[in-house]
């Protein structure tokens, strides 16, 4: 099984070390600077010889330190803005590229959403053939 979800916050981290990310809804006292990320929807199409093309939609929110004064919260979500744009564009533990990437400032924090799209294969659990025993000659021979 393919954990999309710590593939995501394991990118972060390699991005910005020491980050604060949150996989579950954050309560009212989360630490900032922090990211909160979430899936907001996954796809299933079933393609030929048993093969399927897997589409997940995410989000990520990055809280920004609210204390400091300078920069202040806009300049700081401006700069995270520009370095994930910058940098963060594939998923190492996965080998995939994520697409259709955008990034807003809202309500004093980054929100960027994404998609990942990537094939996988059904396991053939059908017993195979162990051995094959073949008796061999010429024929008129």
């Amino acid at each position: 099984m393919i954990d999309v979800t710590l593939a995501v916050t394991n990118q972060l981290k390699k991005i910005i070390p020491g980050a604060i990310v949150y996989r579950e809804t954050p309560e009212q006292n989360l630490e900032e600077p922090s990211f909160y990320v979430y899936e907001t929807m996954a796809d299933s199409k079933v393609e030929i010889m048993g093969r399927e093309i897997r589409t997940h939609l995410y989000c990520i929110l990055w809280f920004p330190n609210s204390k400091k004064k300078d920069p202040g919260v806009k300049e700081q979500c401006e700069y995270m803005r520009n370095k994930l744009l910058d940098e963060f564009n594939q998923l190492d533990d996965l080998s995939v590229r994520l697409l259709d990437r955008e990034a807003k400032i809202e309500s004093d924090a980054l929100h960027i959403t994404f998609k990942i799209r990537y094939r996988v294969a059904r396991l053939d659990r059908a017993p195979k053939i162990a051995s094959l025993e073949q008796k061999g000659g010429l024929k008129h021979g």
